[in-house]
């Protein structure tokens, strides 16, 4: 039975004498990453057997936390090797074929777009930034200076005993709202000015505290690509606006380099 066909992701053609693809282990931990040459790319690929792997034997591997968090850093890690030797377009985790020419069939059609991405990639470095925030700083800090907080608590003074303690509770209940307003106005402007460092951007969907792990609130969670001599100001920039405002309970995080994952997709 023809083995099946893991794909990592794709890499220029190389001289595969004087330029040996990096040392790695494939998806099943027993046969090696090699390439397959599609006319000036690779594809850097391992070999599965099919009754280990085939379609309903991968769902059933995949129902599985501890092999899909396992199997889903190997992939990475495979990428990032090939990422610190080659400018690389990477895959989805577990993007399987039927044979090597399947493979060959479905990329064939992309082969100018794949050089197009490589002249898109080459020379820049995708970095990730996600803002938390202290969620009780920010509504204390929305209490104190917001001008409708303001405004609430001016009308409020003026009302009899009775109604103010109605009133509060609508108080209560602006100051929430102000400051789910204030996490995005904040984080959207730190994007916009980061935004000014970088080649292209993605704003991504932000994670609950159920996958952060963390007490804080995700705010806001992006994604850059930088040209690589642009890289040192961009983080001199998130360091500075880190300092300037950790005393109202933002946090940021910076993460990087990543291979291409947003900024190098083929259709």
């Amino acid at each position: 039975m023809e083995k099946l066909i893991y794909l990592y992701g794709i890499i220029p053609e190389r001289d595969e004498h004087t330029d040996p693809l990096p040392a790695c282990k494939g998806l099943d931990d027993e046969h090696d990453t090699y390439s397959l040459l599609l006319d000036g790319v690779e594809a850097v690929v391992c070999e599965l057997d099919p009754e280990e792997y085939g379609e309903e034997q991968l769902k059933q591997k995949t129902e599985d936390p501890n092999w899909l968090h396992e199997k889903a850093f190997h992939h990475h890690e495979a990428l990032m090797k090939l990422y610190e030797k080659y400018p690389v377009i990477p895959m989805k985790f577990c993007t399987i074929y039927s044979s090597e020419q399947s493979l060959k069939n479905t990329l064939e059609p992309h082969k100018q777009r794949m050089q197009e991405i490589f002249g898109e990639i080459e020379d820049k470095e995708e970095w990730i930034l996600k803002i938390y925030c202290e969620s009780s700083k920010v509504k204390e800090a929305v209490g104190a200076r917001n001008e409708n907080v303001e405004e609430k608590r001016e009308e409020i003074s003026n009302l009899s005993p009775g109604r103010q303690y109605l009133e509060k509770r609508k108080l209560d209940q602006l100051i929430d709202q102000e400051a789910e307003r204030e996490k995005h106005r904040f984080s959207e402007d730190i994007h916009e000015q980061l935004q000014e460092l970088s080649s292209g951007t993605e704003v991504k969907k932000n994670w609950n505290r159920d996958v952060t792990g963390r007490q804080e609130e995700m705010c806001w969670n992006s994604v850059y690509m930088l040209e690589k001599d642009a890289v040192e100001d961009f983080l001199e920039k998130v360091k500075q606006l880190q300092e300037q405002s950790k005393d109202e309970g933002w946090i940021m995080e910076v993460t990087g380099p990543w291979p291409s994952y947003h900024f190098a997709k083929i259709s």
